[in-house]
């Protein structure tokens, strides 16, 4: 078993990208990369029912959280080779990388770019091909300056999670309104563009595809494209869920991840 170094640090992984990294738990390595505008702590439900069986690891990426002074590039690749940094620091050579929406486009890039690093791929509520409506979305929050959290917000979440008072609705809706709008609109027009779908035959490890039922971005239909693509995909649908499943139902996401 591999040997653990229990740390939450900032790191240097690149020229100008200093961020957090945190390491939980023992056994194979898996790395966790979050969606925008999120940062490391959009897993904090999900890690403790992972750490027990793993070593987790979980970093924020450019332009966010601690990480919000590193520019967002203007392709994946160098996200990609984010994560190869990563293992690199960690003086691993392989893990288990799972993505979540954005965080999932940087996981499949990271799968193509550096097929060597991969043991195995999961893809929670993301995409494979272009979403132009974002770079609408983009241009509104260029012009205006501002962001109303609420239509995400009920688009993430279900009815149930809504009407919570004090629960994980409350947390995201404060870090939309903290988010630094350049980053999370240079995220968007990113996901805006890509498209990686006729790629993915070439990805040679096991997949776990990952969709909400409810999702109204990563839907069942697009998310079925991505399973069919996939020479060893594992197709899992969670019943009820909408986009933000790590936070609202950590456990099923957990089972999905772990399940082989």
């Amino acid at each position: 078993m591999e040997k653990v170094r229990q740390r939450d640090s900032l790191i240097d992984l690149g020229a100008g990208y200093r961020a957090r990294v945190q390491e939980d738990g023992r056994g194979p390595v898996l790395v966790l990369v979050h969606g925008t505008p999120l940062d490391t702590r959009a897993w904090d439900p999900l890690v403790p029912l992972l750490c027990e069986r793993r070593r987790v690891v979980r970093y924020d990426a450019r332009g966010h959280g601690t990480a919000r002074s590193a520019p967002i590039p203007d392709s994946f690749s160098p996200l990609a080779d984010d994560v190869a940094a990563l293992l690199d620091e960690l003086d691993v050579h392989q893990a288990q990388v799972v993505g979540h929406s954005w965080g999932g486009q940087i996981a499949q890039r990271f799968a193509l770019d550096h097929p060597d690093r991969l043991s195995r791929l999961s893809l929670l509520c993301t995409r494979s091909t272009p979403f132009p409506a974002f770079h609408e979305a983009v241009a509104n929050m260029r012009a205006t300056g501002r962001v109303d959290p609420e239509p995400a917000l009920h688009r993430w979440f279900s009815p149930a999670a809504l009407a919570q008072p004090h629960g994980f609705v409350e947390q995201v809706r404060t870090w939309l309104q903290e988010a630094p709008l350049p980053a999370w609109a240079a995220a968007l027009d990113l996901i805006a563009d890509f498209d990686v779908l006729d790629d993915l035959p070439q990805v040679a490890v096991p997949v776990d595809v990952v969709c909400a039922e409810l999702d109204q971005v990563s839907t069942p239909d697009h998310m079925t494209e991505i399973y069919e693509a996939l020479p060893f995909g594992r197709w899992v649908l969670l019943q009820g869920a909408r986009h933000l499943v790590p936070l609202e139902q950590p456990a099923r996401v957990a089972e999905a991840i772990l399940a082989h």
